[in-house]
């Protein structure tokens, strides 16, 4: 099955206005899939002796990004402040969670993917085409995104 993409690029002030927790919110089966982090560059409080740039250290050295179950997910999104670049996989199937030679190759492969891009935008790839209706129907700076083949 195909992936569908958007651009979400909803601003206040020049800003992004969408945050992760928005977009988590409206993935109904975030259980059901495996989760990891494959790149990371944000601010925020993590809590005592952890820090972002720890974090970020661990992600960028792991082989196969940062597994983490969906609700470490949601609740790991609401510690940053500021989230500059964030790539985050789900997959069905924890053996395919890891790092792609290309993005074409990641958003065909997973089930969803959820990208920031230099502070700018949000992307979001997904099999689940109710999932990115419903993003498309929650905010106003919407394209959406034909992931391009080989």
């Amino acid at each position: 099955m195909k992936s569908k993409g958007i651009r979400i690029s909803d601003k206040k002030n020049n800003i992004v206005s969408v945050e992760l927790p928005d977009i988590l919110r409206e993935i109904t089966d975030g259980n059901s899939l495996c989760w990891s982090i494959l790149y990371l560059y944000a601010t925020g409080d993590l809590g005592k002796n952890q820090s972002i740039p720890a974090l970020e250290e661990q992600i960028k050295n792991s082989e196969r990004g940062l597994f983490i179950s969906w609700n470490e997910l949601n609740s790991l999104t609401r510690k940053f402040w500021d989230l500059m670049d964030i790539t985050i996989v789900g997959c069905k199937d924890k053996s395919l969670l890891g790092r792609y030679a290309n993005d074409v190759k990641m958003r065909e492969t997973c089930d969803i993917v959820i990208e920031m891009i230099d502070s700018g935008y949000w992307e979001v790839f997904s099999k689940n085409e109710a999932l990115i209706n419903r993003l498309a129907k929650q905010y106003k700076e919407v394209e959406f995104l034909v992931s391009e083949s080989e």
